[in-house]
């Protein structure tokens, strides 16, 4: 290579880097803490970097997940075209039309045009409170009380978010987003060993907190929590209700059902279909948004805060990259349960192999179709001096982040009662990989029993 020609290729390589940096930039904007990478170790708090990541095996969608290479050049694509207009104007246009699209693709996922208006906003915590503030709002006179499940089955910024508070830390605090006053009520899910209460006794605590509410209650039924739990199967009669879809793990004629009941849906794409994180949205029903039923102000200083129209370009980025898995899973959703049938018998048998992991019961009558078939799996660990012992959440976090650093990222620790419990998580990408999950699933459980064994 001549020095001109070596010169004009070290340019142009050094053209490539500065834009994939301010690519990889917008697509870690328009969020929260959440979303930093740490400078020293290239990944956030999930233990995911913001480029593909070739060499992890993620059994991780539970959680959050590196983006794919697919979804990362189609939003490298996006964000070229943004940058490339030539004035504000045109970029306001342009990121306009990219959340309308966005918008459209997503009613057109989930078949519910016609039933619906879609919001966008940063993150499934951000869908959340977004919904809250639109229930709030169409009777700010009452005060609402969120009756949801504990904050380890639905996420720790949940509680705030739902009673209308910041939630992201350093900013998380008492001080109301809204002049609507509310307060929560958390339901347990599970035993202080870990067992799942009864769907019925989960209904019946749920009827219980509302009926003794005094103003509105407002239900999160969970679609589903961390550990693949629904709850409750049925919400109290005369509550408002919320679903907290945000694991993605529903399908598209669920979500249907819930809107006709006239229930807002909150999802996510970051979640089962492995988009990066944070990427949410509120389906809210379009009955419910009429003229004069909710208050312009301050929900829709809010709307406007988390709508990409206003210039959120990461959260159309992540949204971007999510909708690639979503459109390549749905056509393929009716044909997919003998495998997710066969991800779960391969799963199920290699914990039940390992001597120092303990499966913990999740979804067990999730109702027909595929997003019945349990994809969340949760297990705890045996301490290594004391095998009747089980491991706390907090002593876990060591063997998380030691098999994320040796190429296997599973969902993050919960906590369970007196333990904890790690999980692996089927996503959309496994299914749509075909035979080389299997592969994966052998190579995860060979690093679990190397980390734990005695």
């Amino acid at each position: 290579m001549t020095d001109m020609a070596g010169s004009l290729y070290a340019a142009r390589s050094a053209e490539v880097r500065r834009c994939d940096d301010a690519f990889v930039a917008a697509l870690l904007s328009g969020g929260d803490s959440r979303l930093a990478v740490d400078r020293w170790t290239g990944v956030n708090k999930y233990l995911c970097q913001p480029r593909p990541a070739r060499d992890l095996i993620c059994a991780s969608s539970c959680t959050a997940s590196p983006i794919s290479e697919r979804g990362f050049r189609q939003a490298a694509d996006l964000h070229a075209s943004l940058v490339a207009t030539r004035s504000p104007s045109e970029r306001v246009d342009a990121l306009a039309r990219c959340a309308r699209d966005i918008e459209a693709r997503l009613l057109a996922y989930f078949g519910v045009g016609g039933l619906a208006e879609a919001i966008l906003c940063p993150s499934g915590t951000d869908a959340l409170q977004t919904a809250a503030l639109l229930v709030g709002q169409e009777r700010p006179d009452d005060k609402m009380t969120a009756i949801l499940p504990q904050a380890s089955e639905t996420g720790t910024g949940v509680p705030l978010a739902t009673t209308l508070r910041p939630f992201d830390l350093p900013a998380a605090s008492d001080m109301p987003l809204a002049d609507c006053a509310a307060g929560s009520i958390t339901v347990t899910l599970r035993s202080e060993d870990g067992v799942p209460r009864t769907a019925d006794a989960v209904v019946d605590a749920f009827a219980s907190a509302a009926a003794g509410v005094k103003g509105r209650p407002v239900v999160y039924l969970t679609h589903s929590t961390k550990t693949g739990l629904i709850a409750p199967v049925e919400p109290p009669r005369g509550a408002d209700v919320i679903i907290d879809a945000c694991q993605g793990r529903i399908e598209p004629a669920t979500v249907a059902r819930y809107l006709r009941n006239h229930w807002p849906v909150v999802v996510t794409g970051s979640k089962f279909f492995g988009g990066p994180a944070f990427a949410g949205a509120v389906l809210f029903p379009s009955a419910r948004l009429v003229a004069g039923r909710i208050a312009p102000d301050p929900v829709r200083r809010r709307m406007d805060q988390t709508r990409s129209c206003v210039g959120n370009i990461g959260m159309l980025l992540r949204w971007r990259a999510a909708l690639e898995a979503m459109e390549a899973f749905a056509p393929l959703a009716g044909s997919l349960s003998e495998r997710m049938r066969q991800h779960q018998a391969a799963i199920e048998q290699g914990l039940g192999r390992i001597a120092a992991l303990m499966p913990i019961e999740g979804l067990s009558n999730g109702g027909s179709g595929w997003s019945g078939i349990p994809t969340i799996f949760t297990f705890a660990v045996r301490d290594k001096a004391n095998r009747q012992r089980l491991l706390t959440a907090a002593e876990l976090r060591p063997l998380y982040t030691r098999l994320a650093n040796n190429g296997v990222l599973l969902g993050q620790p919960v906590g369970l009662g007196r333990f904890g419990g790690l999980r692996i998580a089927v996503g959309a990408r496994d299914l749509l990989d075909g035979e080389a999950a299997y592969a994966r699933w052998a190579q995860v459980f060979a690093a679990l029993e190397a980390a734990t064994a005695a």
